[in-house]
């Protein structure tokens, strides 16, 4: 019964508190971060229920040990993966100016330190070396894969950039897919730019 009423004070918790953070916090936690938050809890309770459960007699049978091994490992492995996949994903916005343009919200993407581009990538004499310098990109994007758009391609190098990598340079930048769709044409546009 305790159990139970700890269960139900940690779900009141999930669902209330948010309500009572003040605006100003800039915390926000919808929906999905609750339901995400309270299946972790009724997950967790029902691990607590069965480690009062009363102890079971040994098995005897060599396969149904080898099967409750398999059954708790299918179970348990199942449970990480289903609660990875349902868990609600950040959308990287980047910091917006009002009334810039496309290529000027792209630009302060680029350099600003939660994107990270600049820290891999040179333009203009200034960032990382660890991947291709982007200084003239937009003129030579289109040049790099045949038959492949300037548009495309850089596109391509944001959402999957295993699929071409710049010679000598190593497979080491990680898809943007965390970046809104709206971030990713800014990026573009300012990459486009870059002649």
């Amino acid at each position: 019964m305790r159990l139970f009423v700890t269960l139900v004070g940690v779900l009141a918790a999930i669902w209330v508190i948010p309500f009572l953070l003040p605006v100003e916090s800039g915390l926000k936690f919808g929906v999905p971060y609750r339901v995400f938050f309270s299946l972790i809890a009724v997950f967790g309770g029902f691990w607590f229920y069965l480690l009062r459960m009363p102890s079971m007699a040994p098995v005897k049978s060599t396969r149904k040990a080898v099967a409750s091994i398999a059954l708790v490992f299918v179970l348990s492995t199942g449970t990480i993966v289903l609660f990875a996949n349902l868990a609600p994903q950040f959308a990287f916005e980047g910091k917006s100016a009002s009334g810039a343009t496309a290529g000027e919200r792209g630009k302060a993407l680029f350099n600003d330190a939660s994107a990270g581009c600049f820290l891999c990538h040179v333009v203009a004499g200034s960032g990382g070396a660890r991947g291709p310098d982007l200084s003239h990109v937009g003129a030579v994007a289109g040049n790099r894969r045949p038959g492949m758009s300037a548009e495309d391609y850089l596109k391509e190098s944001l959402m999957n950039p295993v699929a071409f990598v710049v010679p000598p340079f190593d497979n080491i930048m990680p898809p943007f897919s965390r970046l809104s769709p709206e971030a990713i044409n800014d990026l573009l546009a300012y990459l486009r730019e870059l002649k």
